[in-house]
Order: structure tokens, then sequence, then C-alpha cells
């Protein structure tokens, strides 16, 4: 079966990392019933923080926003590692994410749309999605931006 959302991914010149095991005592990814809870990633490449710091401070809106890009990606290659590719993913349902930094910031949204936006272009109407965010003072790691996904399974 052709997998849509890899191939798009690859136009993209992205190439899903093997997803790394948790930090803690609990599960990367779960299935339950038709849906699949993807817990929080961050903007981790081959087991290192790519950035670190609060936006706003240490980090532009721009260097934050990519920090959502590469927690997507993460997300990704938990989704795809779990299910063997995205045949399966009927919908994105919802997006949430946390972003480090001042309390003085106001551009959470513009931040989380690194993530919204690859996801529109990986999965185009698949991807429509809620989203809930928040600024937080710290994340593990010093991490800027930190997300967490669901997703509507086809039912087989």
């Amino acid at each position: 079966m052709n997998d849509d959302v890899m191939d798009r991914l690859t136009m993209l010149g992205i190439v899903l990392p093997s997803p790394k095991p948790p930090l803690g005592a609990y599960l990367p990814v779960v299935e339950a019933g038709s849906m699949l809870f993807i817990s929080m990633q961050g903007p981790v490449v081959a087991g290192q923080p790519t950035l670190v710091g609060r936006v706003g401070n240490e980090l532009t809106e721009e260097e934050g926003r990519l920090a959502a890009r590469l927690a997507v990606i993460n997300s990704l290659a938990q989704i795809h590692h779990y299910l063997g590719g995205f045949e399966r993913v009927r919908k994105i349902v919802q997006v949430e994410g946390y972003i480090a930094c001042t309390d003085e910031f106001e551009r959470h949204p513009y931040v989380l749309n690194g993530a919204s936006d690859l996801l529109a272009e990986a999965f185009k109407e698949r991807a429509g999605h809620t989203r809930s965010l928040c600024g937080v003072r710290n994340l593990p790691g010093r991490l800027p931006v930190a997300i967490a996904m669901m997703a509507e399974l086809k039912v087989q």
C-alpha cells in the first residue's frame, strides 16, 4: 500500500529518526480503541536537544517555531514506528503544545504553527486538528517546546 504521508515527508527532505525510548515510566505511544496517543516529544536529534532555553530569552520566535517542527517530526517517528507507516491514520485530532518562554512572550500560536504547518503539508486533509497550548516556565532538559498528539485510526 502506498504511504502518501511518507512520500510527502520525503519530498520535504524529512527523514524520520529512530524513535527514542521514554525518559520515565510511561509508554511513548498508546492505542486505545480507534485513538492513538503520542507522549510528549521535543526538538531532539540523535538523542540530544538541538535547541535549549526559553523562547523570548535565549531563543527567538523563529527558533521556537523550528523547535516545534522538530518536536512534531519526533512525534511522527513514534507513530511510524508503532504503526509501521501512516496508512492507518485517519486524522490528526489534537496537538498539545507546551512552550517554555518568558512571562512577557505572547506569540505561542505562531511558535506552535511550526508543528501544525508541517502536519498540514504531510497529512493534507487528514491534518485539520484542534490545539491546546500554554506557556510554561521550563521543560525537561531545558527544551523550549514539547508536543503531545492524538490521532484517530482507521477501523480495520
